[in-house]
C-alpha cells in the first residue's frame, strides 16, 4: 500500500471548512479541491480528525482523566438521548463512531448502577451523622454534670465492680 503525503495544515483547515458547510466525502472529492488526494485519503483524513483540523494524531486519555463532579441521572439521561439521536440521524458511520457510541451506551447503563449505590452511601452517611448528633444530645441531657466530673467527684460513690 502506497501512502500519500501528510496533510498540510492548510489542507486540513480547508477540509474542515468544507465539512462544516455540510459537504460529504464524495462531494469534497468531486469538487477537485484536493487533486492529489484519493477518495480514500479524504475519507481517512475525515475519520482521523473527525473533520476537526485541531485534533491531534493520537490522544492518550490516561494523563487527562482526573476527579470530576458527579452529575445527576437527569444529565446522564439527556446525554444518552443526545447520543442516541445522533446515531439515528447518521447517514453513514465509521467503525470508530460505532465503537464510541457503544462505549457511551454501556457507560450510561453502568453509571445508573454506580450512581444508585452512591446515593445509598450518601444516605447512610447522613443517617449516621444524625444518629451521632442524637447520641450526643441524649448523653448531654442524661447527666450534664457527668460530662465535667469524674465518677466519685460529684458526691456519688464510684460504681463498684460486680462479682
Amino acid at each position: 500500500m502506497v501512502r500519500g503525503e501528510n496533510w498540510t495544515e492548510a489542507e486540513e483547515k480547508l477540509l474542515f471548512e468544507m465539512i462544516q458547510r455540510g459537504m460529504n466525502v464524495q462531494q469534497i472529492y468531486d469538487s477537485g479541491t484536493f487533486p492529489n488526494r484519493t477518495y480514500r485519503a479524504i475519507q481517512n483524513e475525515v475519520d482521523r480528525t473527525r473533520g476537526d483540523p485541531d485534533v491531534q494524531k493520537e490522544v492518550s486519555l490516561g494523563a487527562q482523566i482526573g476527579e470530576a463532579d458527579i452529575i445527576g441521572l437527569d444529565s446522564v439521561v439527556k446525554r444518552y438521548v443526545d447520543a442516541f439521536n445522533k446515531v439515528c440521524d447518521l447517514k453513514s458511520c465509521s467503525k470508530e463512531d460505532l465503537e464510541r457510541f457503544r462505549i457511551i451506551f454501556s457507560s450510561a447503563r453502568a453509571y445508573f448502577e454506580v450512581y444508585y449505590k452512591f446515593q445509598k452511601y450518601e444516605e447512610v452517611e447522613r443517617r449516621v451523622e444524625r444518629v451521632e448528633k442524637l447520641v450526643a444530645q441524649l448523653a448531654a441531657k442524661k447527666n450534664p454534670e457527668d460530662s465535667h466530673t469524674k465518677p466519685g467527684q460529684n458526691g456519688n460513690p464510684s460504681p463498684q465492680p460486680t462479682v
